[in-house]
């Protein structure tokens, strides 16, 4: 029997989750060995949850929890009579990965078929969560059940249709007189850079990928441009920004813009507060009068589609290897490699039995 654990970062729902929330994200992205960040996590997290908390209160809190049960239960439909046990698993809030396992152990499942929400790969998101989900398979003592680990799907035609979607809709609310040029401001979550340049992160290649893919599909003809949301701390981030593009696009004469958060399933504080808010105030000050942006994902059904594409496939193919970078198949001796032959990406040991 194959579970399928729907793997994604979480959210607060409200004030009683914020501290806790906090406290999980510091101690996964903190330096330093894990006993310091275990010490020094609820610290940070008690004096970040007051200027966060605020930004979560503005937004009613976090959607994304509920948003992903709707994901989950759509995928269950499209997937039909045979939908095999899906189980959610969140990094950072309930439903948490252990409790994911414990369902997977309780159902006697032997296959495990690690779906990500995160149609591009990279070691901050959709790595983090299935290292997250291998070691509460450890904890569970699950970890000699074969696992299927999903890669990126940047470039799948049905998430390509229906980014496309969420793009029409966007400009269709985009107010401002219909002959005054639209830009096309696609903000996926931004990355340090050194994650690149030194781990080579394969996010940035692949967030390209869906740009191009999705102009394609629009047959898009306007002016576009891709900025790098969400930078925090001091060390170099991947540019431009998106604050640098509106600043760039409105000394140009742009007084239209559409924001596309190309790299979220779900809508979070990422797109109702830093987009809605921050970048709208930014792009008014700015000089651009008329903002509009484009929906999350959700639960729209191109989407859906290219998620029940993936289960199928995974199901299917037990024994592919695929790189979780390039995205090529590979021979049976890639089990055996630290690192990709084609591409030399590295990938932790319990990912060497491939990724769909």
């Amino acid at each position: 029997m194959t579970g399928v654990a729907v793997v994604d970062f979480g959210g607060p729902q409200g004030p009683d989750e914020l501290v806790p929330f906090l406290t999980k994200l510091l101690e996964d992205v903190l330096p330093g060995p894990g006993p310091l960040k275990a010490a020094a996590a609820p610290w940070l997290a008690s004096r970040r949850a007051r200027d966060v908390g605020r930004n979560y209160e503005q937004i009613g809190w976090s959607p994304l929890v509920p948003t992903h049960r709707r994901q989950v239960d759509a995928l269950r439909r499209e997937l039909g009579a045979d939908a095999p046990l899906l189980v959610s698993g969140m990094m950072f809030t309930a439903p948490t990965m252990d409790e994911a396992v414990a369902e997977l152990k309780a159902a006697g499942v032997d296959r495990i078929v690690a779906l990500p929400m995160f149609p591009h790969y990279s070691l901050a998101t959709t790595q983090a969560a299935f290292t997250f989900l291998h070691q509460a398979l450890v904890r569970a003592g699950m970890e000699r059940i074969p696992v299927r680990w999903v890669a990126g799907y940047p470039d799948h035609p049905d998430y390509i249709d229906a980014l496309a979607n969420t793009i029409r809709t966007g400009i269709a609310a985009t107010p401002g007189p219909e002959d005054e040029p639209l830009h096309l401001v696609f903000t996926p979550h931004g990355l340090p850079l050194s994650w690149v340049t030194k781990r080579a992160d394969p996010y940035p290649d692949q967030i390209r990928t869906t740009v191009r893919a999705v102009l394609r599909h629009l047959d898009w003809q306007g002016p576009s441009h891709v900025g790098w949301q969400s930078r925090v701390g001091p060390v170099r981030w991947l540019e431009p920004s998106t604050p640098s593009v509106l600043d760039t696009i409105a000394a140009a004469g742009a007084r239209r813009v559409c924001m596309v958060p190309v790299s979220f399933a779900a809508d979070h504080i990422e797109t109702l507060h830093e987009i809605d808010i921050e970048y709208r105030e930014h792009a008014h000050r700015a000089g651009i009068p008329h903002f509009g942006r484009a929906p999350a994902l959700g639960d729209e059904p191109g989407f859906v589609r290219c998620l029940a594409d993936r289960v199928r496939n995974a199901i299917a193919t037990p024994d592919r290897h695929d790189c979780v970078r390039c995205l090529l198949p590979k021979g049976e001796d890639h089990r055996r490699q630290t690192s990709c032959p084609n591409c030399r990406f590295s990938f932790p040991a319990y990912l060497r039995g491939g990724a769909a």
